[in-house]
């Protein structure tokens, strides 16, 4: 793909359709004034694109289309001011990734899974490719457990584990010689790795059902939510706020995605108005209090103001619950959701393990080269 043959305005007529091949008019002019497939709300320097590209990439993916893939990823970090080189060659540098990830046996170290498992799981890596590379050093990210939620519906097997481990276990100590802050990284041992293999009895799976049927960013943001509202059931949350920036990063329009989770039956709209008020500070008390006309001293205990705001004002503040959007887990999921972040925990070290050593991505980069 030539430079030339891509074009640089945001000024898109288009609505977002994974079908099209147009990166843009995917974009449907929601992006940057000179970036379009970047946030409008953060500097372009940080590469955050601007709407969950997961269901175009995925399209892209399953058609085989790579000059797609390198183009995509050349929009989005195009803007990183440690890129360097032309625009022509950066282009091609990300049209080599692209190759690479897609050219990859997903197999060797990951076997067993599904063709919607495999899909997903080439989506995710060019998701990460914006942002990682794929060597020992993503294991001191937040990669592994972002992974970890793009992938929670689906089961692998692992294998070569003691391959894997040997060359994690050789990086750790090398890069220990020289840097104190892999000296505090410790030798793993087989026990430690499992297969990502989730629990089938029948509440996760419906869980994991829901979540399967979410694009990749909305279902990171629900597994956010989820994790969030099972630590803490008491303290309903707008779904906006439970959305963490390393899921926001790498691609996420919230308003989209916080209807599509609602949409899923994973949470419901917040019913009780007490735990609500609960999560309030002090300041959120006075302030609500003062506004309704309720005059509260400013000596009064946190408990005190919540009871007042409940007993004088109920009709506003579940008013002001609605207007916010909290939501709660639905009771269909509420047990399988309490599982979910455990289950997280204990396979996030098998993806930091295959990002790191496993993927192949690296090798089919020093390939092409």
């Amino acid at each position: 793909m030539r430079l030339e043959d891509l074009r640089v305005s945001g000024e898109v007529l288009t609505l977002e359709d994974p079908t099209s091949s147009d990166l843009l008019s995917y974009a449907a002019g929601r992006g940057h004034r000179d970036y379009p497939c970047l946030s409008r709300t953060h500097n372009p320097s940080s590469c955050v694109p601007c709407v969950d590209f997961s269901p175009w990439l995925r399209e892209r993916v399953r058609r085989g289309e790579v000059e797609a893939l390198g183009e995509y990823l050349w929009r989005v970090r195009r803007a990183d001011p440690d890129v360097t080189g032309s625009s022509e060659q950066i282009l091609l540098k990300y049209g080599e990734l692209a190759k690479a990830i897609m050219a990859t046996p997903l197999d060797r170290h990951l076997d067993l899974g599904s063709e919607d498992g495999y899909l997903d799981l080439r989506v995710a890596l060019v998701l990460l490719a914006a942002h990682e590379t794929f060597s020992g050093f993503i294991m001191a990210g937040e990669s592994a457990e972002v992974m970890a939620g793009f992938m929670v519906p689906h089961s692998f097997s692992l294998t070569g584990v003691a391959d894997l481990l040997e060359r994690r276990n050789g990086f750790v100590a090398e890069m220990g010689r020289e840097m104190e802050y892999w000296a505090c990284w410790t030798p793993l041992s087989l026990d430690a790795i499992r297969s990502p293999i989730p629990p089938h009895d029948s509440a996760f799976q419906s869980m994991l059902g829901a979540l399967s049927r979410l694009p990749l960013g909305t279902r990171a943001h629900a597994v956010d939510v989820l994790r969030h509202l099972a630590a803490d059931p008491c303290a309903p949350r707008s779904l906006a706020s439970l959305c963490r920036y390393e899921t926001r990063r790498l691609g996420l329009e919230v308003a989209d995605s916080s209807r599509l989770i609602l949409d899923s039956g994973l949470v419901v709209p917040a019913s009780d108005i007490g735990a609500w008020v609960k999560a309030w500070t002090r300041r959120d008390l006075l302030s609500f209090l003062a506004q309704a006309g309720v005059k509260a001293p400013k000596s009064w205990s946190k408990e005190r103001l919540a009871e007042v705001a409940m007993a004088d004002c109920e009709v506003a503040v579940r008013s002001r619950m609605e207007d916010y959007g909290a939501v709660e887990l639905a009771p269909a999921h509420f047990e399988a959701a309490s599982r979910l972040g455990g289950y997280i925990d204990d396979v996030k070290e098998t993806w930091r393990l295959w990002l790191g050593f496993g993927s192949g991505v690296r090798r089919n980069l020093r390939r092409t080269d």
